[in-house]
């Protein structure tokens, strides 16, 4: 009895912790597949010498999905029939939430043909959970189109904008 006592009072502890990780992951796991899509939008517009795009299914909401395309018309907006559909990235866990999309007066990310971005605006989407987490992750792009994990923790913001 004295067992079961002492592991009730552990497993009541640990249950925040083991909660706040669980959280971290799933926002850890979003952000590695946006970096996969975007990885893999730069090389299907090298490799079809199109333009590709990824844009959120959802307005301008990327927790709720994306979905890669060759702009086949080049007007960069998905049309059913006209532009190829890559895939569609299903929606984030339920708590975890876009925390910011910055990309100039663009919602989309977008490679030409040499796997530059189409605008020249570097960019950024970050992820949080929801309630807030002192821990947020997303993607940042270079203004050469280069993608990379970003991380933003208390007193360090790596997703902050840059020169890069």
């Amino acid at each position: 009895m004295v067992v079961l006592a002492i592991f009730a009072i552990i497993a009541t502890l640990a249950a925040p912790s083991f909660q706040r990780t669980i959280t971290q992951q799933k926002i850890s796991t979003v952000a590695s597949e946006l970096l996969v899509s975007t990885m893999q939008a730069r090389s299907e517009a090298i490799k079809n010498n199109q333009q590709t795009i990824i844009t959120p299914i959802v307005s301008t909401d990327w927790s709720r999905g994306w979905r890669i395309y060759v702009d086949m018309d080049n007007d960069r907006a998905y049309t059913e029939g006209t532009d190829t559909l890559i895939t569609t990235a299903p929606p984030a866990a339920d708590n975890v939430v876009q925390d910011e999309a910055v990309f100039g007066v663009d919602n989309y990310i977008g490679f030409n043909a040499s796997g530059f971005l189409l605008s020249n605006n570097a960019g950024r989407v970050v992820f949080a959970a929801s309630p807030s987490i002192d821990l947020k992750k997303g993607v940042k792009i270079s203004r050469v189109g280069r993608p990379r994990i970003c991380i933003s923790k208390l007193g360090s913001d790596g997703c902050a904008a840059s020169d890069d």
